[in-house]
């Protein structure tokens, strides 16, 4: 078990979802607990699969904030070309010490949403599969 685990497991996530109203609806959830909004978001876009993502603090090491600005701009940018829908939000300890901005991308595909995390040196996303709850995708030992 690596030192992430646990850390990884026990975080708090959340997406911000836009409304009419021109407010964001905040969406939370946690990994293994089914989340029945981030399941309707996928059906609303007639998709099967999400992965949430930060470019953020490459191999789990804390670097200077405008780098991860910088960071996420960029794989921003990438999502935008490939055409997918995106939501921003952020993940973190449970105390608030850590948090990184992330994107939940829907209907990205699983080698796509494995080559960003390798390309980004992340640790780990959050997989997304319709009708399943959330699991960490890792890419360390």
């Amino acid at each position: 078990m690596n030192k992430f685990q646990e850390i990884y497991k026990e975080a708090h996530y959340q997406i911000l979802l836009p409304t009419q109203a021109g407010t964001d609806f905040e969406v939370s959830f946690k990994i293994n607990q089914s989340n029945l909004q981030i399941d309707e978001l996928m059906e609303l876009h007639g998709k099967q699969t999400a992965c949430f993502i930060t470019a953020c603090n490459p191999k789990g090491e804390r670097i200077d904030d405008r780098e991860n600005l910088r960071l996420m701009s960029e794989l921003e940018s990438i999502i935008q070309q490939k055409h997918l829908p995106y939501y921003f939000g952020h993940g973190g300890d449970s105390k608030g010490a850590w948090i990184e901005k992330s994107l939940l991308i829907v209907g990205i595909g699983m080698d796509e949403a494995d080559q960003l995390a390798r390309q980004y040196d992340q640790n780990a996303v959050v997989w997304f599969e319709r009708g399943n709850p959330p699991v960490l995708r890792w890419y360390i030992d």
